[in-house]
């Protein structure tokens, strides 16, 4: 049997994701990203989808959707189908389990990444591993490790970066000792960062808007797989604890991560808003530009994988081949050396038994 990898688009810095698998009798697109940057060219649409499996409900693994058949089955856990549009053909999965599709059998486990979010395994050609985006450093999310595979399409969107999370968040409390706001994905690290300050007993200074606050008290409801067991006292201590949202607590968690659109977005265009915006997470063009010019702060907080992680991962899949998905352009050449595996950045993949 021969299955054809078709990356359709992942290979670039932060690209949407989007990942055509095609075996004699289906075919498999795994996320079906919108671009971060307006400017990202689209990826091109497959003739023929039997099913779209999506890993979690970020933009750049789900905002494509629009530009695809609406009754295609989706493949996803029922909190990322939470943020998918009425009218499309959903068939909820576990965060931790197993479905088949056609003679596919599919094994999904927690991210890492966010809540809700899984990777999957598929049993094909020896085993292919897609990753999604993934981290196995949240204090709030479980990372689950995967079977092996042959082939593993990976989360390298740090490239060679190898700074521990212990090490980020010293220094993210510096940024937090003036009042600062921090556009932020809702289901990921607004609640984790609350957590954290929380724990630091500087609750009382800490805001979130409407959509972060909503996603703090569903976690804190139901544990869907994605967290890990100790949390979910805090999360309910917290939110019970949180003051109403204020644009004068000092430090303000609110979407969009853009920074430019949302609350987020809203605060920073308001008269007399004078919070630094932090950002702790991938930048756009026009953040990447504030930046440069001193007119915004940046502190990254690890949601992907460090170098060593994933040197930690290849070595749990045991794989032949990995190809690094949203990756720095000018970390591609040193793959090979730094992961000690065979590396890939080819567009077509066919893998045989």
């Amino acid at each position: 049997m021969t299955v054809a990898v078709d990356i359709l688009s992942g290979l670039e810095h932060k690209a949407p994701a989007a990942i055509l698998v095609t075996t004699p009798t289906l075919r498999l697109l795994l996320d079906a990203g919108g671009a971060l940057d307006p400017r990202t060219p689209l990826w091109p649409v497959p003739e023929k989808i039997d099913a779209i499996l999506l890993t979690h409900d970020h933009v750049d693994h789900i905002d494509g959707l629009s530009r695809l058949p609406p009754q295609t089955p989706i493949y996803c856990t029922a909190v990322t189908a939470r943020s998918l549009p009425a009218g499309y053909n959903v068939h909820p999965i576990a965060v931790r389990g197993q479905f088949t599709l056609g003679d596919v059998t599919v094994t999904t486990g927690s991210s890492g990444h966010a809540w809700g979010g899984v990777w999957f395994h598929l049993d094909v050609a020896g085993g292919l591993f897609y990753s999604g985006d993934i981290s196995m450093a949240s204090i709030l999310f479980h990372f689950d490790s995967p079977p092996p595979a042959r082939v593993a399409l990976v989360d390298a969107s740090y490239g060679l970066y190898d700074t521990p999370q212990r090490q980020q968040w010293a220094t993210l409390q510096s940024h937090f000792s003036t009042p600062a706001l921090c556009p932020v994905p809702p289901s990921g690290r607004a609640v984790e960062l609350a957590l954290l300050l929380a724990r630091d007993g500087r609750v009382d200074d800490i805001a979130l808007d409407d959509s972060c606050l909503t996603a703090l008290s569903l976690m804190a409801e139901h544990n869907d797989g994605s967290l890990r067991l100790p949390v979910q006292a805090g999360l309910r201590q917290l939110a019970r604890r949180l003051s109403p949202f204020s644009r004068r607590a000092p430090l303000i968690f609110a979407a969009d991560p853009d920074g430019q659109s949302g609350v987020a977005g809203a605060l920073r265009r308001e008269a007399g808003f004078h919070h630094r915006t932090l950002f702790t997470g991938h930048m756009n063009a026009l953040a990447r530009q504030q930046w440069q010019n001193g007119e915004v702060d940046f502190c990254r907080w690890n949601v992907h994988p460090t170098l060593s992680d994933l040197r930690a991962l290849l070595a749990t899949l045991m794989c032949r081949c990995v190809v690094p998905l949203f990756a720095p352009p000018e970390a591609a050449q040193q793959w090979s050396r730094a992961l000690a595996c065979e590396v890939s950045l080819a567009r077509r993949l066919l893998l045989t038994r």
